[in-house]
């Protein structure tokens, strides 16, 4: 909690630079010819940057869960775990001991089993959708498939039995 707010320094400073810093005058093409919306748009620009810069800050947090296309990285027992999600066959929220109360589980296909974060984590449910969207879309094509190639299986003949 205490990195969210560690950032709203930095915000405010780049915010106060734009809003008093000399803007030259050709800048002013950015707000049609006007130094408020030119302000403005710049200021705009910098909150843009510096959510990136916030997200990027918050990834380097040692337990951090992150999930970028199709892998997702997670610590494990003291060592960053790397996985394909369309490795992982379910997810749970499973009890654990006081200090964490509830943490996600993953299972692997190979049985597997590994605790990816608590449930009471910042941006723990984010994570916990997209990944449960992602497990339940291969379920699902992967029961289409197996009714497919039920269907063009062709029936046995009567000299096959």
């Amino acid at each position: 909690m205490v990195a969210r707010f560690g950032l709203w320094p930095v915000y405010f400073v780049v915010l106060l630079a734009v809003g008093l810093a000399r803007i030259p005058s050709a800048w002013w093409v950015i707000g049609a010819g006007y130094e408020t919306l030119t302000r403005l748009i710049i200021a705009l620009a910098v909150i843009y940057l510096l959510g990136w810069l916030r997200m990027i800050a918050w990834t380097l947090i040692p337990g951090a869960v992150i999930q970028f296309g199709r892998r997702l990285w997670f610590r494990h027992r003291g060592r960053r775990i790397r996985l394909p999600i369309k490795a992982i066959t379910t997810i749970d929220v499973e009890q654990r001991p006081p200090p964490v109360n509830e943490a996600f589980i993953l299972e692997l296909a190979d049985g597997a089993v590994y605790d990816m974060c608590p449930v009471s984590w910042d941006g723990a449910e984010r994570i916990y959708s997209v990944v449960a969207r992602r497990v339940r879309r291969a379920r699902l094509r992967a029961n289409r498939r197996l009714a497919r190639a039920k269907r063009r299986a062709p029936a046995p003949t009567p000299d096959e039995s």
